[in-house]
């Protein structure tokens, strides 16, 4: 698993697409309220699902997630699959159940608002980082 963090002065998405690279995986279903996102001061946690990835990895990610927002003082966070971080692929159908884990297991914490972006699909990005020493992680598990 990789997982690359930004703490964000602002952070968006839009869906442009259906991924045609999602080998037979069905995308998340989407209507106006989750086809696009704009969240200002957050800590963004996109992560790679990487084959052989399971519940260590999972772990890991959600620590240092914690660990991060609470460093940088933010209680939003955008956490989502973001397949490009990395040249190897858990089967796709694998990756999205754990990335549903993973975003559940967020939206379970006091105290933090926790937002998404739907899986299978092609995005533009919004994203304008602090500068800070902090500011941007990239972490491998």
């Amino acid at each position: 698993m990789k997982a690359q963090f930004w703490h964000a002065e602002h952070f968006g998405f839009d869906v442009e697409s259906p991924s045609q690279r999602i080998n037979g995986a069905t995308p998340d279903d989407i209507d106006a309220t989750t086809s696009t996102l704009f969240v200002e001061d957050c800590l963004v946690a996109l992560f790679h699902i990487e084959e052989n990835d399971g519940h260590h990895q999972v772990v890991r990610l959600h620590h240092d997630i914690r660990r991060i927002a609470k460093k940088v003082g933010s209680k939003r966070l955008v956490v989502a699959a973001f397949g490009h971080l990395s040249g190897s692929y858990a089967p796709t159908d694998e990756a999205k159940a754990i990335s549903q884990q993973i975003v559940e297991t967020c939206r379970k914490w006091d105290g933090f608002e926790v937002h998404t972006s739907p899986f299978g699909y092609n995005k533009t990005f919004d994203l304008r980082a602090y500068g800070h020493r902090d500011a941007v992680k990239f972490r491998g598990y």
